[in-house]
């Protein structure tokens, strides 16, 4: 694949998108005892991140062979798939930020010292399987962290240059990774103490504190905003308020870095229905768009940010459910053509219009 200017994130599993600290020690700590060797968990966080062949080396010694290390190797991830067994819990913020990435546009990598049975198990279990155009595997690169390869490959198969790529990890190794691949760097406090992660160039606590507005400052920190930002009419549709949606569309849409800057609850009646929907007037649906829009009451929200348009758009898929992108709003909440959960203006000059209809300018912050 050739290179481009696309943008990637290249993520981490085990401790990043995945809780598995505690059944990855229960699983070493086995092994090991089974041999005669104590694994303490001061041992396990300063191998955590690392392939299984360097944590047996740096347990047992350089000496073991490789057909022990492989036997081990093997031992450790059929004991540690059977005691996570349905335990598999993603961790705070990950699968939003990666949904926001996946609507925004990013190209996303997984790169992990697991070994593919895991990583099957796990995404399949969360449910973001198909979220990846890219999987790394230890066994796909003679190295594992600190060394760069794979972050290095993740990126040569993206077709992404390694300075437009940022990693999220937890680990020390695998920050110290990134920075030798010349990758930018999230690291999140799930497995060390920020100061331990310092090399990184930006440290949190939670994915949850992260946007995907965030993301962009670090691919371009020099970006200055636009002085006349866009602004774009957003209405959670009757089907979504009737299942208690509102705020998930919400926030949904506040994570890709938009700013909510007017937002009411209101029942619409059918002259302010009309004239939102004036553009279907002579189409055969019309009469049926307004009944279903004034059925019951409504959110109508404005948000504002860099193509702001465009990025709800996106964010919310295709018309018809049916025929929208996975992960997309209305691929994920639609019930069908007609109540398809969520509106969103189709034109900054659309957007103008249709927030002077719903807002005044005092009510816009």
């Amino acid at each position: 694949m050739s290179k481009s200017k696309a943008k990637a994130v290249i993520w981490d599993m085990d401790g990043v998108i995945a809780d598995t600290a505690a059944f990855h020690f229960k699983a070493w700590h086995e092994v090991f005892q089974k041999r005669g060797v104590n694994f303490t968990k001061e041992d396990f966080r300063r191998n955590f991140g690392q392939r299984n062949d360097t944590i047996i080396r740096n347990t047992l010694g350089e000496k073991v062979s490789q057909s022990d290390i492989d036997a081990i190797a093997r031992e450790k991830e059929e004991t540690f798939r059977k005691v996570l067994g349905q335990n598999i819990k993603s961790l705070p913020g990950a699968i939003p930020l990666l949904k926001s990435l996946r609507e925004y546009g990013f190209k996303l990598a997984l790169a992990s010292s697991a070994p593919m049975g895991n990583i099957r198990l796990i995404t399949g279990a969360l449910g973001i399987a198909n979220y990846f155009h890219v999987i790394v595997t230890g066994r796909d690169v003679a190295e594992g962290k600190p060394s760069p390869q794979g972050f290095l490959l993740a990126a040569q198969r993206l077709g992404v240059e390694p300075k437009d790529c940022i990693v999220v990890e937890d680990a020390i190794a695998g920050v110290t990774a990134c920075k030798r691949a010349g990758m930018h760097c999230i690291a999140v406090t799930n497995t060390h103490p920020g100061d331990r992660l310092a090399e990184a160039d930006l440290v949190i606590d939670s994915l949850g504190e992260v946007t995907v507005d965030d993301l962009e400052k670090l691919l371009n920190p020099d970006r200055q905003r636009s002085s006349k930002m866009e602004r774009s009419l957003v209405l959670i549709k009757p089907d979504a308020m009737e299942r208690g949606l509102a705020g998930t569309l919400l926030a949904r849409l506040e994570s890709l870095g938009l700013r909510l800057v007017a937002l009411k609850m209101l029942h619409m009646d059918k002259e302010l229905a009309q004239e939102h929907y004036a553009v279907h007037k002579e189409k055969p649906f019309f009469n049926g768009l307004v009944k279903y829009i004034t059925s019951a009451p409504i959110v109508a929200a404005v948000f504002e940010g860099e193509r702001a348009v465009e990025v709800i758009r996106k964010a919310m898929g295709a018309t018809d459910p049916t025929k929208a992108e996975a992960g997309t709003i209305r691929s994920d909440f639609g019930l069908d053509i007609e109540r398809n959960t969520i509106h969103g203006s189709d034109s900054v000059e659309t957007a103008e219009g249709e927030i002077k209809l719903f807002f005044a300018e005092d009510e816009i912050y």
